[in-house]
């Protein structure tokens, strides 16, 4: 499936109007030129998580930086994923020139597996940017190598797996680290698998304690599961990109504190928003961007999303948070002020 969008110098207002009125052909991509052409902004269907957030800030500060108008129609499922089939069908009720999704349950949820995709439910005749997906190819959102979905790309935001390692190593000595992971997200089981895998190249041994077997997992099983974790040896706690570890993070590392345990996140608010002792993470700002920057490539390039692709940033950032550190007594070493941000 191909998106084609016409020069708007080659549209007369006749030609544009009867193309407009045939927008259901061309899908989005067609009206898109026409507005362009007339300076009308673009509509973008942006289907949240939970509210905006910095992500969203960098994406719309992209826009209006480069003067590109932008009308945003927010969707907030709250955590609640059972609403995304009800937006689904809002969105097909006024088609927006593109749909912004964020997470990996609800890009999963809105354009389905790339080799499992039901036109009743998912969404395959609009262009789909996605942020906030850790693991596009593990989980199936993104093609293979070599293969491409006609309709979705994103911009993903976790650093690879070894970095994160040696930035915990950079920091302090491991050889056992402490996962407590919700079974339930796709995401969580993905990353929790590939760091097994990589503990046995790099000499380290996976602790995880997994939350969600027997139903919902429960914030009132975090705590007991840090203490089993420390008393299993663990170095540190890790937070991966886990929704439900996210919503109580400060459940999480209070009981890593109570056992002397510091934590690592993979992900930005963990650490500057909460109480992880240290991350190597992708600014949610800049994330919005990379997304926002697809987003202009699809809608005024006439790129095609099969040919944009998936794409986490190229730098991220070493965070320690210090009121941590001083109170489980683990300072940084020096080395690391020199590139580190240090969050007070």
């Amino acid at each position: 499936m191909t998106f084609p969008r016409p020069p708007a110098s080659r549209l007369s207002g006749i030609l544009a109007a009867l193309i407009l009125a045939l927008g259901m052909v061309g899908v989005a991509f067609l009206p898109t030129a026409y507005a362009q052409s007339s300076k009308d902004p673009l509509k973008i269907a942006m289907i949240l998580w939970r509210g905006e957030t910095n992500v969203e800030q960098g994406f719309r500060a992209y826009f209006d930086e480069n003067s590109i108008p932008v009308d945003l129609t927010i969707y907030d499922v709250a955590r609640d994923l059972s609403r995304v089939p009800a937006i689904i069908d809002q969105i097909r009720k006024d088609p927006p020139d593109l749909v912004y999704t964020w997470g990996t349950g609800i890009t999963s949820s809105v354009v389905g597996k790339y080799d499992a995709v039901d036109p009743a439910h998912n969404i395959t005749d609009l262009p789909v940017v996605y942020v906030m997906v850790s693991s596009p190819w593990k989980t199936g959102i993104a093609a293979p190598v070599g293969q491409s979905r006609p309709n979705v790309t994103g911009a993903a935001h976790i650093a690879p797996l070894a970095a994160q390692i040696n930035a915990i190593r950079a920091y302090r000595p491991m050889d056992k680290l402490g996962v407590v992971y919700n079974s339930r997200e796709d995401n969580s089981v993905s990353n929790v698998a590939d760091l097994t895998e990589l503990g046995r190249e790099m000499g380290f041994e996976v602790l995880a304690a997994t939350l969600g077997t027997d139903g919902e997992p429960s914030p009132d099983d975090i705590a007991p599961a840090v203490a089993e974790l420390a008393r299993k040896g663990a170095d540190i706690l890790y937070i991966g990109p886990d929704n439900f570890i996210g919503n109580y993070r400060d459940t999480l590392t209070d009981a890593g504190f109570a056992n002397g345990l510091a934590a690592f996140s993979a992900t930005e608010l963990e650490v500057r928003d909460g109480h992880a002792m240290l991350g190597l993470v992708s600014r949610y700002e800049l994330v919005g961007r990379l997304a926002a920057s697809k987003v202009e490539q699809i809608l005024i390039d006439g790129i095609s999303p099969a040919d944009i692709p998936v794409e986490t940033l190229d730098r991220f950032s070493y965070l320690i948070r210090l009121s941590s550190a001083r109170k489980l007594k683990l300072y940084p070493p020096l080395s690391l002020l020199d590139y580190a941000e240090v969050i007070e």
